[in-house]
């Protein structure tokens, strides 16, 4: 799979097709994700929030309260949620953290135009330790002791991601860095890794908001 397409709906398409051939039990038991007969979908847990996906309908809703709403979704939320559903593997976390350079093939890839998007958060965050805490705290960030300030998300519930922050000083630049569970690659490739942190980092900087 490559996110260097030029059709993004093109590729949406095969995805949720390939979902919609999926055998439930087998998704289910892969993700950690719980089927609903009567909606024909699944309920998946994404950051601290939960969604129904409908493969037949091609949508995804998420739960507030008893109601499922429809919200605005950008196209890397989409494409990390049907990957996973697709593509996770069985092995569970070990809380082991690595680099995205200790990933296979990974010091190669994450560079250039796939080098992890951090610096936005950099540019908000770099004086703001406090801030980049209560951001990741609000997408269910369990504290971490690295640098400054860091936090685990569980992106997904095989799926973890920690953010660290060393805060700018007089003598260095501010620094924001993410750390992979051990795991990672039986459950995303490269590319689809790099569109998580994507995402990921998005919803830290809208976190961030007022």
């Amino acid at each position: 799979m490559s996110l260097d397409h030029r059709d993004e709906q093109a590729t949406h398409e095969i995805y949720w097709e390939s979902l919609v051939q999926a055998v439930p039990s087998e998704v289910c038991q892969r993700t950690g994700a719980t089927y609903s007969l009567e909606r024909k979908g699944y309920l998946l847990p994404v950051l601290n929030r939960k969604y129904l996906i409908l493969p037949a309908e091609k949508r995804m809703y998420c739960l507030r309260g008893d109601l499922y709403e429809e919200e605005k979704l950008r196209d890397f939320f989409f494409l990390m949620v049907l990957l996973y559903l697709l593509k996770a593997g069985e092995k569970e976390p070990t809380r082991t953290w690595v680099s995205e350079k200790e990933l296979k093939g990974g010091t190669l890839f994450f560079r250039g135009p796939h080098a992890l998007q951090t610096e936005e958060l950099k540019e908000k965050f770099g004086r703001d330790a406090d801030g980049f805490w209560q951001a990741g705290r609000r997408l269910g960030g369990v504290e971490l002791f690295f640098g400054d300030k860091a936090f685990a998300l569980t992106v997904f519930p095989k799926v973890p991601l920690a953010y660290l922050l060393w805060k700018e000083s007089d003598e260095f630049p501010a620094q924001v860095r993410v750390l992979f569970d051990s795991t990672i690659q039986d459950h995303f490739s490269l590319d689809g890794i790099w569109c998580v942190v994507v995402e990921v980092s998005r919803r830290l900087l809208e976190a961030g908001e007022p």
